[in-house]
């Protein structure tokens, strides 16, 4: 039987389901390299089944907490996360704190891996960026460790986030305003945000008729961006519009635009999300919803600091508002392909 109060598993009852010694456990716990890997990974599997998590609160008073802090990315080749991690961690710094960086790859079970060697390394807290765990999850970090969430709203949990819904109603409304009543919206699957961003595009399309929408799944990467649109392009009524959940997959877009003789900006329109670097550049020039991952960064790092100063805080959610910057990839629909009404 599951236990069910996970605060009371020990790491004796860890060794008696493993069939090992309590001594083996705690060290394949603190990723000790006298374990095996293969030993280790069943360790953290079992434990993880078990709901245990090493109380690092309870350490950090006993004075043995490093300093550093763990800062998982969900996906290491998105651009904003590193933009998240410079404001995190800003350069000018005297002393900038030391961190253990690690991706999920876009894998929730390697999240759950990094979050288990962070906490082996008793580190003083711990920033989620983009996290695909689940809320529970989480939740439960946040009650072992002082944890910030970045780009997702989790309730109890310090958050810092960009308004997705306002983001994906100014996609929609500046697509809307151009004349396009054929749209698409390549969303970004379990990504943060991205659930929000979709619905709020949805909702303001089908405030406006004749306007229709086709959704494709995509997951933020541009290979799914680029599998998306070659989909779109294929179809006989392409859409004269393209919403991408965020700029990795509009990138993708771009590049099926090219394959298919193609051009945003004159064939098609195109609007990203999170207007990230190369998104400004004249062969890209690419319109998107803009924030600031910097300043999400720098907030992430207060509410981190302040949190580890009192556990008993309230947890505080800060979102910042989005805006839209228009570039090349704008362009009026086809006179064939918009209808007579304007946008209410």
């Amino acid at each position: 039987m599951e236990r069910t109060q996970v605060d009371h598993v020990t790491l004796d009852d860890i060794a008696a389901r493993a069939g090992v010694s309590r001594a083996t456990v705690s060290m394949a716990l603190r990723g000790s390299p006298k374990i095996s890997v293969k030993r280790t990974d069943e360790i953290h599997r079992i434990a993880r089944q078990m709901g245990y998590s090493p109380n690092v609160n309870a350490s950090r008073l006993a004075g043995t907490t490093s300093s550093a802090f763990g800062v998982l990315l969900a996906d290491l080749h998105n651009p904003i996360m590193s933009d998240i991690v410079d404001g995190f961690a800003p350069a000018n710094e005297d002393e900038p704190p030391e961190m253990y960086l690690a991706s999920g790859f876009n894998d929730v079970e390697r999240e759950r891996t990094s979050l288990d060697t962070f906490l082996a390394h008793r580190v003083a807290g711990i920033v989620l960026i983009g996290s695909r765990l689940a809320v529970a999850q989480i939740q439960h970090l946040a009650k072992t460790v002082p944890t910030v969430v970045v780009g997702r709203n989790i309730p109890g949990v310090d958050s810092v986030l960009v308004d997705d819904k306002s983001g994906g109603d100014l996609a929609a409304e500046h697509l809307l305003k151009l004349g396009h009543r054929r749209l698409a919206h390549l969303d970004g699957g379990t990504g943060a945000g991205a659930q929000l961003r979709k619905e709020a595009f949805l909702q303001r399309v089908a405030s406006v008729k004749p306007a229709a929408v086709r959704v494709l799944l995509g997951n933020y990467t541009q290979s799914s961006g680029y599998a998306g649109a070659k989909e779109l392009f294929a179809s006989r009524d392409r859409p004269t519009a393209i919403f991408a959940a965020n700029d990795s997959m509009a990138l993708g877009v771009l590049g099926a635009a090219r394959e298919c003789h193609l051009m945003a900006g004159v064939d098609f329109a195109l609007c990203g999300f999170d207007d990230i670097d190369i998104a400004c550049y004249g062969y890209i020039s690419l319109t998107t919803i803009s924030y600031s991952r910097q300043e999400m960064g720098h907030v992430a790092r207060r509410l981190l600091r302040d949190r580890i100063g009192d556990v008993n805080l309230p947890a505080r959610t800060v979102e910042l508002q989005p805006s839209l910057i228009v570039r090349g990839t704008s362009c009026s629909a086809p006179m064939a392909a918009s209808a007579d009404e304007s946008p209410h």
